[in-house]
């Protein structure tokens, strides 16, 4: 491993499904299964020799055989993972596990079975999670309940121990590996962070795609290659992120390229909420569900949409920024409806908020950079008027000779 270990490290692993980390533990013998949702917990296909990968389907170009399967009108990211399935884009996985989250990715993980992807492979299999969208004591009973018997398909597929103590020990693992993510996320709150937004995302992303065990000392020497670092350089304005699943750091480069710096991610594969510990020493299944059911911040949880606004203001002053892009997917049904309330609630707040529409893969370029100028620009125009307004109102309390008013 060089010593010196740079962003390109943990660039060059997004590029490819099978990354070299992954094409190393293929070699070893080990067995990657992918998943489609945070809400999938990592410990539990991070048990011997299994590991998680997250479902990426970067470099799709069109979706023309899965429309034949999927209606046109389902987001792009669940056709885009069907489409790269049906090319045998996905014949390096030993099974294929989904989170019943939306119908849309509910529909794309049934296609596994119902069109026998990967069907000749030994072992591999595609598994459904039910996932409850409240949260309450009998609602997490439930989800651990689909955990066990997401274990015992991987104790009979592939002879792993999934007792409580090799699942103790995963999670055990897995927090240390996020709470090292977790030191690298808080260095954006600085007021001239140590990592721009582009690159934190790239971490993230390469984060779930290779074993953790291989990523682990990589990231603990990029993070002192940072502490090193003078920072980023200049910027017109801090921005935070929110909005359905975003795998592609393009995106972020793109609004980076305007002159923001993006300093917080609030939505899935980013880093808030998702960085938070699994707490230990109790029933793990239990506990796994309990802490994904928790920190899940989609739409898709029925009761907690006063819990989302309330989070994402507290993440947008917690990382001093200064306006949030709300990014939705195209035909998004959950955040389709979210992002109205959602607006109107920051507006409230005093809040910019500008909602852009977006595909899974990068499109419309340009009328996204035409948007983000334009947003960044309200934010410098906001600014302005508030530092007249100050200044008007401390000449207005001195007098306008200079002396204090009586």
């Amino acid at each position: 491993m060089q010593e010196n270990i740079t962003i390109s490290f943990f660039n060059n692993l997004i590029k490819e499904p099978v990354n070299s980390l992954v094409q190393k533990a293929l070699d070893e013998g080990r067995v990657p299964l992918g998943y489609s949702c945070s809400l999938i917990p990592e410990p539990l296909l991070s048990l011997g020799k299994l590991f998680p990968v997250r479902l990426y389907a970067q470099g799709v170009s069109g979706t023309q055989i899965a429309d034949n399967y999927l209606s046109s009108v389902l987001c792009s990211f669940s056709r885009s993972i069907l489409e790269l399935a049906i090319l045998n884009g996905f014949d390096f996985l030993g099974g294929a596990i989904f989170a019943a989250s939306c119908d849309h990715i509910r529909r794309s993980g049934q296609h596994f079975e119902l069109l026998g992807i990967n069907k000749n492979k030994p072992g591999f299999f595609s598994f459904m999670v039910d996932t409850p969208r409240k949260v309450s004591a009998s609602h997490v009973a439930w989800l651990a309940r689909d955990y066990r018997k997401l274990a015992e398909k991987l104790a009979e597929n592939y002879g792993v121990d999934t007792s409580d103590s090799a699942l103790s020990t995963a999670i055990k693992e897995h927090n240390t590996f996020i709470m090292l993510l977790k030191s690298i996320g808080g260095l954006r709150k600085e007021d001239r962070p140590l990592i721009s937004g582009t690159d934190f995302h790239k971490l993230m992303v390469a984060s779930r795609l290779a074993p953790k065990d291989m990523l682990l000392e990589p990231i603990k020497k990029y993070l002192v290659h940072l502490k090193k670092q003078d920072g980023v350089g200049m910027y017109r304005a801090r921005i935070m992120v929110v909005g359905s699943q975003c795998d592609n750091p393009a995106y972020t480069e793109l609004i980076e390229a305007q002159g923001a710096l993006v300093v917080a991610d609030r939505y899935c594969w980013g880093s808030l909420p998702g960085l938070e510990p699994i707490p230990e020493g109790r029933d793990p299944y239990i506990a796994l569900a309990s802490h994904y059911l928790n920190m899940c911040a989609c739409p898709r949880m029925m009761e907690k949409y006063k819990e989302r606004i309330d989070q994402t203001i507290t993440y947008y002053n917690e990382y001093k920024a200064d306006g949030i892009v709300l990014e939705t997917m195209k035909f998004c049904d959950l955040w389709g409806y979210e992002v109205l309330t959602m607006v109107e609630a920051l507006r409230k707040a005093d809040i910019p908020v500008v909602r852009v529409e977006r595909e899974y893969p990068l499109t419309g370029q340009g009328q996204l950079r035409t948007r983000i100028q334009a947003f960044i620009e309200s934010i410098e125009g906001r600014r302005d008027l508030q530092k007249v307004s100050m200044s008007t109102r401390k000449r207005r309390d001195a007098g306008y000779d200079g002396t204090a008013t009586a």
